[in-house]
């Protein structure tokens, strides 16, 4: 019996760290695009980069809780980004975000 529990949890275990590892790799492709893109310092990009996992992280969370009820997911979501967008905005300035908004519609 000992022995399931200690295989479930390095099964859940490990298929949290394999998640965690794909949101870390999207973090730092925005963070390092952003960076080529505003020609950011070593410092602020890695600002960014913690911005961004943390915003994969809560709206990973936000997609679990929610699952069940879309329009509330999508109204937690939008918060998010809300926020997202206020501490890039804290960090970066409103030149460049502006740079990164213009970058961002031109794709």
């Amino acid at each position: 019996m000992n022995k399931k529990y200690i295989l479930l949890f390095s099964l859940f275990f490990s298929l949290s760290v394999f998640s965690q590892d794909g949101l870390q790799q999207k973090a730092k492709k925005i963070s390092d695009e952003m960076t080529t893109v505003l020609s950011l310092d070593e410092q602020t990009s890695e600002k960014i980069f913690h911005i961004q996992l943390k915003r994969f992280i809560e709206a990973q969370k936000i997609r679990t809780i929610h699952k069940s009820n879309k329009e509330q997911m999508n109204i937690e979501l939008k918060k998010m980004y809300n926020r997202l967008w206020g501490k890039l905005n804290d960090v970066l300035g409103k030149e460049k975000m502006k740079s990164w908004s213009n970058y961002k519609n031109s794709k």
